[in-house]
């Protein structure tokens, strides 16, 4: 008993240990300055010791997971966790679509780990372990089905089901890893059109059956919490072809105008087109005197509906609720060229295409690298700003136990933002940002300890309207800092105030 299960762990490495050390390797190298520090990005401020909103949002799978990864933002365990489970993923990934080529077994991995939508999840360690589980759950789903029989099946079922249970965003990947299986077959084996059309519409079945057990569970715990679940969230306000509009118009601003800054700078943007370029070369090399017209229909067909199945999250929920964490599956473009351009037929075709890979790897960690040192002076200027005011609220001789503070304007403008360097914008994320005068208060309590009480909502717009509020000058000039009855009042203003 012991030496086979020695031998199979030994054949499990010998199969894996490429695209594992890739992820784990690359991954380090992207996150480990994140993993290393506790920066507070948005919702994690407010979430450091709770996943958020779970069963309410559809994410009955996290709550679950709070058994097993335990309500804490550890930056170092789950970013390990983290990268284990998409290093487990990525293994998936290249067995499911037989990925022979070493260059190709180490650059796709790399690709994956280091994309900036998981970056922007790194940032979120409230959540990211259970995310990269939600990713590993998904593609083994779409593998087991991919092997066949019945038991495989229900599981694949069951696996995508609950992905989505903890992020419904995931559950494009199962669907853009379909297509692709698609093309792969119609590309790399004899099969007939027909064949294949009948494995699509099998698969199609698999997307249909799991979103319907995922829509079953979210029915019976909405009748059972008395709750409206993802009411807001669906998308209602377009027609669905609105809908497909829209989503094909994201999937090509993502890759020609840095939408969600995946593709985030110009040379990145010539290094994808080239990509593009060379495995359409590839593709065509490949087929273009061997293939009936139902083939090409097919594919055809196929490669038309690939940027759909990447973004069709855009057909389900509203897009108010749609940002870069949701839309990650644009990384399976990469898959797809790696499909297409394993075993090549020209090798210089694979050189340059491995190549600019690899120039985007590059760029993916130098913008995780970046966004992370963005985020860390983000919260040490932060920091320093509410150190600081704190210190002349509480130095005033009329500070006693029954004062409250309010905090009205702006924040002043950071260092870190002044000349536009760090400028992420596009990289939208969800929550309220860190700086935003909203989070001063989890600022306060949360890092600087300081258990202060806030005035309610009211009693801060009525100051605000004041005309001795008017007369105050911005902090953190003299008088900025007044007090309105038992309500000590901190005035920011604009970053064009003097």
């Amino acid at each position: 008993m012991e030496q086979k299960l020695t031998a199979r762990l030994e054949g499990w490495w010998r199969d894996n240990r490429v695209p594992a050390l890739s992820a784990l390797v690359f991954g380090l190298l992207a996150h480990a300055f994140m993993m290393l520090n506790k920066i507070p990005v948005d919702d994690d401020l407010p979430n450091m010791f709770n996943k958020g909103a779970t069963t309410v949002s559809g994410r009955y799978g996290l709550e679950l997971l709070r058994l097993v990864m335990p309500d804490w933002s550890m930056p170092w365990i789950y970013g390990l966790m983290s990268l284990a489970f998409l290093a487990a993923a990525t293994c998936v990934i290249v067995r499911l679509f037989d990925i022979r080529s070493r260059a190709l077994q180490i650059l796709l991995p790399a690709v994956f780990v280091t994309f900036p939508a998981e970056t922007g999840t790194m940032a979120y360690m409230f959540t990211a372990a259970p995310y990269a589980l939600a990713l590993l759950l998904t593609v083994e789903g779409v593998a087991l089905f991919d092997r066949g029989g019945r038991g495989r099946r229900l599981a694949a079922v069951l696996l995508i089901a609950f992905s989505c249970s903890v992020y419904q965003g995931y559950f494009a990947f199962a669907a853009s890893f379909c297509v692709i299986l698609m093309i792969r077959r119609l590309v790399k084996t004899d099969e007939s059109a027909l064949s294949v059309l009948v494995y699509g519409l099998k698969l199609l079945g698999l997307l249909l059956c799991a979103l319907a057990v995922y829509g079953l569970a979210i029915l019976v715990a909405s009748k059972a919490l008395g709750l409206p679940l993802l009411s807001e969230a669906i998308n209602e306000k377009q027609s669905l072809p609105l809908r497909v509009a829209v989503a094909y118009s994201a999937w090509f601003k993502t890759l020609t105008r840095g939408y969600f800054a995946y593709v985030n700078t110009a040379a990145a943007r010539v290094l994808h087109g080239l990509l593009l370029l060379i495995t359409a070369a590839a593709l065509t090399l490949r087929v273009i005197s061997r293939w009936t017209r139902g083939r090409w229909l097919l594919l055809c067909l196929c490669l038309f509906l690939f940027p759909l199945s990447c973004y069709c999250l855009y057909l389900l929920a509203d897009n108010g609720y749609i940002h870069s964490l949701a839309l990650y599956p644009f990384a399976s473009l990469y898959v797809l060229c790696a499909v297409l351009l394993d075993g090549a037929e020209l090798p210089s075709l694979r050189h340059a295409a491995a190549l600019a890979l690899a120039l985007i790897v590059a760029g993916n960690v130098y913008f995780a690298n970046s966004y992370s040192l963005y985020a860390k002076l983000q919260y040490e200027n932060t920091y320093a700003l509410y150190t600081g005011m704190l210190a002349r609220v509480t130095s005033r001789a009329d500070f006693d136990g029954n004062t409250s503070l309010a905090i009205l304007g702006e924040r002043p403008a950071l260092r870190c933002d002044v000349g536009g360097e760090f400028d992420f914008d596009r990289f939208q994320l969800p929550g309220v940002n860190i700086t935003d005068t909203r989070q001063a208060e989890n600022v306060i309590r949360e890092y600087l300890g300081f258990d202060l009480s806030f005035t309610d909502e009211q009693t801060a717009a009525a100051i605000g309207q004041s005309a001795e509020f008017a007369a105050m000058p911005v902090y953190p000039y003299d008088g900025s800092v007044q007090k309105f009855g038992d309500v000590i009042v901190v005035k920011f203003g604009g970053a064009g105030d003097a």
